[in-house]
């Protein structure tokens, strides 16, 4: 069937509308911060293979991993057997998944029985259990992290409505806030439900053909896109090496290597040379990988208005050595499995910026600054769990942006009023810009934040992790490198502790701990670059 090009675009304005309105459902009906305020999720439509179609504009990072975890359902579970009340979940960072805090739940969508489509959604839980609440900072394995949920087809009405269905009851008795995750998990279905609703509907108005057509087009038309705009890079291959402090974990200083291919209207990504896979929670899941290769690519194209979906995938082609920091051997933790991820980000960018050098960028303080406060009460816990920005690099046009979360997470600041609301074991006593943290040149970097929580009551347990606290984001063309990062406890005797860059500790009534990020590296030769409103 060809569709006429007006009722394609008509149909693909409604499968994207169907994702934006997946993401504002599943965020109105959170209950954890780390969802509700800083957005840390992601939602899609996908058809009935389990690949892409539309989605919102949320996390970068996980968009791989929704068509990776599908696929890696479709391997042990029968699709044309799925029935309407079954829905599909995992988190497995070795199965398509990212980390045990990223849950996915895929349901199906019928329409007059026939499966045509699923909804999709991943969201990032305030809990998963593991050794310490919010993250465990000191993991060395996957066990020690958190529940581990293999690829499961369950039934809905059984196994999760009912409060003592086996799903339900498993996830509540293995987190520290259950009502928190279970009510996230309900947020993901109600974004489900909207997908499957919305689609119904577009199919009774378009029709069932021209809409399974429609869904086929997008992806075509996308890879299309995307191969018109890689023919304009010109053919080579391109190589950038970034770095990471692995200190904590007595490995030293941890390498990504990338070397990009542009062959045509293709690009392949090769990160041999990588380091090994450390015994800590830096390891990068390969889904993570995946996803910060396609979203660097993506950030160096010459269209940024091509609709994302798998045929944007197809031209791009990504291999890692197994066993290495970007494709672990199981059982290897993967919390902060950003950090890697970021410098796969960097690292792609400044390889094909040496191919299209008017798209390059400085280095931003392109890190995950992660940071729980958690308190045991005696009947409950309370677990606060935040993503903090930094500043990113300058290019040639404009500074570099202030205290944003890295683009490959894009997470949300949480506001100060909201946390305070929902918690009561601390407070915020200072949120601000920190000063000269970005990098100077024609163009400066962007700079990061100062954020100090001070503990309210004794035994508040604080744990967190970040990169970039030895050496900062890379300036280019002569631009300076961006400001580092630090952890720092103030307790209420006066007493200062600089704290590495991942941590777990203890604070008592009266301390303080400050989260300091870095900022983004400068463009352009050096030299006092006054930003608007500055003297």
């Amino acid at each position: 069937m060809d569709l006429a090009p007006s009722q394609l675009s008509v149909i693909k304005t409604g499968l994207d509308a169907i994702g934006r309105e997946m993401a504002v459902n599943l965020r109105r009906s959170a209950i954890s911060s780390i969802v509700r305020e800083a957005r840390d999720f992601s939602v899609a439509l996908t058809d009935a293979r389990g690949e892409v179609v539309a989605q919102a504009e949320c996390i970068p990072i996980m968009t791989a991993g929704i068509a990776l975890a599908l696929r890696g359902i479709a391997q042990h579970v029968d699709l044309s057997e799925l029935t309407e009340d079954d829905a599909l979940l995992m988190n497995d960072p070795y199965h398509g998944g990212q980390h045990l805090q990223d849950i996915y739940l895929l349901t199906p969508i019928f329409v007059d029985g026939e499966l045509i489509a699923f909804g999709a959604s991943t969201a990032h839980h305030v809990d998963i259990g593991g050794s310490h609440a919010g993250l465990s900072a000191h993991a060395t394995e996957l066990y020690q992290e958190g529940l581990r949920l293999p690829l499961s087809r369950f039934s809905v009405s059984r196994d999760f409505n009912d409060p003592r269905g086996f799903v339900r009851q498993i996830i509540a008795a293995n987190v520290r806030v259950p009502d928190a995750v279970i009510g996230d998990l309900q947020a993901q279905f109600a974004a489900s439900d909207t997908a499957a609703r919305r689609l119904t509907e577009l199919v009774r108005r378009q029709g069932r053909d021209e809409v399974l057509q429609a869904m086929s087009d997008v992806k075509d038309y996308a890879e299309k896109r995307v191969r018109a705009a890689i023919e304009l890079i010109p053919d080579g291959v391109y190589r950038a090496v970034e770095t990471f402090d692995a200190t904590p974990w007595d490995a030293g200083t941890a390498e990504v290597v990338a070397q990009v291919t542009v062959s045509g209207s293709e690009i392949a990504v090769d990160f041999d040379g990588s380091s090994a896979q450390i015994l800590g929670n830096v390891n990068c899941p390969f889904a993570s990988t995946v996803s910060a290769v396609q979203s660097a690519v993506r950030c160096m194209l010459e269209s940024p208005d091509i609709g994302f979906n798998e045929g944007c995938n197809r031209p791009i082609s990504v291999s890692a050595p197994y066993g290495s920091v970007l494709n672990p051997r199981p059982p290897a933790a993967v919390r902060a499995r950003l950090t890697p991820a970021s410098r796969v980000f960097n690292a792609v960018v400044r390889a094909l910026g040496q191919a299209v050098p008017h798209r390059a960028v400085a280095t931003g303080f392109d890190t995950t600054t992660a940071i729980a406060v958690s308190k045991r009460g005696f009947d409950k816990y309370q677990v606060s769990l935040e993503i903090l920005g930094g500043g990113w690099g300058a290019c040639a046009e404009h500074d570099g942006p202030d205290a944003l979360d890295n683009p490959i997470s894009n997470c949300a600041n949480a506001p100060v009023e909201a946390l305070e609301t929902d918690y009561d074991h601390f407070r915020i006593e200072e949120y601000a810009v920190a000063e000269d943290s970005g990098g100077a040149g024609t163009t400066s970097g962007g700079r990061g934040i100062v954020r100090t929580y001070v503990a309210t009551v004794d035994d508040v347990s604080v744990a967190g992790y970040a990169d970039r606290h030895t050496a900062g984001p890379a300036g280019i063309k002569g631009g300076a490198d961006g400001g580092t990062g630090s952890f720092t406890i103030r307790r209420a005797d006066g007493t200062v502790e600089e704290l590495d860059c991942i941590y777990q500790e203890v604070l008592n009534r009266g301390d303080r701990i400050t989260i300091r990020t870095g900022g983004g590296g400068g463009y352009g030769t050096a030299q006092r670059h006054n930003r608007p409103g500055e003297r």
